[in-house]
């Protein structure tokens, strides 16, 4: 016999509530995933559902890439991106 899944539980309107994430280590999960993305260069500001994404990249595909990562985490409304795109010898 098998039993019903329990799908009224804390997890069930939020999944990523068990596992304990919240939205900052979601962005920052989403772009250390991505080796396109320079890990130390970019700061994650996280209040309430806005991501603000700081710092400096060297191109511009980087600069959209992380925006787009940060937008697809789960929970997040909007990104404010204030990447700077330099190139790597002015970094």
């Amino acid at each position: 016999m098998t039993t019903p899944s329990n799908s009224s539980g804390p997890g069930a309107a939020f999944p990523y509530a068990d596992q304990g994430l919240d939205l900052h280590a979601r962005v920052v999960n989403a772009l250390y995933r991505r080796l396109a993305i320079p890990r130390n260069r970019i700061d994650v500001r996280v209040e309430d559902d806005l991501v603000t994404l700081r710092g400096a990249v060297e191109r511009t595909c980087e600069k959209s890439f992380a925006e787009a990562l940060a937008q697809s985490a789960p929970g997040i409304v909007a990104v404010q991106n204030e990447i700077m795109v330099r190139p790597e010898s002015r970094l």
